[in-house]
């Protein structure tokens, strides 16, 4: 026995013949979703005496830009391209979601960037580079990644002794040692016992530096190597756990031992 057609009639109905309620519901919801549509980005609630750093592109080159909000709306900062991992000064101010900044090269203007904070869907920076010379102009969008707190733009690593630029110094030869399988480097600066997973998912504690050797390869695998390739040691996220690489795949901070005359840096996490 084949089965039965099922028959659907739908009756047409006029604006008219809606309940009351209804219509004003409809109405208020349409009113609601033009507002959505229309509504104008709102800027970017920015604090004093933090580091805001986005990552995005500038042309079609991966860079990181960093500023610090100072009083009056000054900013001071840098930005790098990830595949130089050098920065470049930038100065400038923001008004409202503008921002414009004067890039450094030997102390004179090299460049500007003009643009503008969104955050509609996520809190970017967006707008144009120009070269001092007016003559080549390129966009820029880029995303906010992080934003960390300091008492000074000379100082972003407040919690650690030592320099920006010396923390930053080690965590690159960090960075190249795993690269280039440095067992020895690697082992001889890294806080023991440390926690770390092996190639299979098992936890491991490592006690010393002769276990770390002989577990370097699961450790360090392919694909970890690869995200630490990846990632750029300039204006990393610190917090009073120390300074991270990437997105936390690497943390580093002062030896146990270290002074204020007399300090130095060791790997205090892994997460592999």
């Amino acid at each position: 026995m084949s089965n039965p057609e099922l028959r659907i009639t739908f009756k047409k109905t006029t604006p008219k013949e809606l309940k009351p309620e209804f219509r004003k519901m409809t109405k208020t919801l349409l009113s609601f979703l033009l507002f959505v549509l229309y509504v104008p980005s709102q800027a970017l609630d920015l604090n004093t005496k933090w580091w805001y750093d986005f990552e995005g592109k500038l042309g079609n080159k991966e860079i990181i830009l960093s500023f610090y909000l100072m009083d009056n709306g000054q900013l001071a900062g840098n930005y790098c391209y990830k595949m130089f991992e050098s920065k470049i000064q930038l100065t400038g101010r923001i008004s409202g979601n503008n921002i414009e900044l004067t890039e450094l090269l030997n102390g004179k203007p090299n460049g500007y960037f003009k643009g503008k904070i969104f955050t509609d869907n996520a809190d970017r920076f967006e707008g144009n580079w120009t070269n001092s010379n007016g003559k080549n102009t390129y966009a820029f969008k880029t995303t906010l990644s992080s934003a960390c707190a300091s008492d000074s733009h000379n100082k972003r690593y407040e919690l650690l002794i030592g320099s920006d630029d010396e923390a930053e110094k080690f965590m690159k030869q960090v960075k190249t040692s795993i690269i280039n399988g440095n067992k020895e480097w690697i082992a001889n600066h890294i806080s023991y016992p440390i926690k770390i997973k092996l190639v299979k998912g098992k936890t491991a504690t490592i006690k010393n530096k002769k276990q770390l050797i002989e577990n370097f390869d699961q450790i360090f695998h392919h694909q970890y190597k690869g995200l630490i390739s990846a990632s750029c040691v300039c204006n990393m996220f610190n917090n009073y756990q120390g300074v991270m690489l990437g997105h936390g795949i690497i943390w580093i901070n002062n030896t146990p031992e270290s002074t204020s005359s007399r300090y130095g840096y060791v790997i205090t996490a892994i997460n592999n």
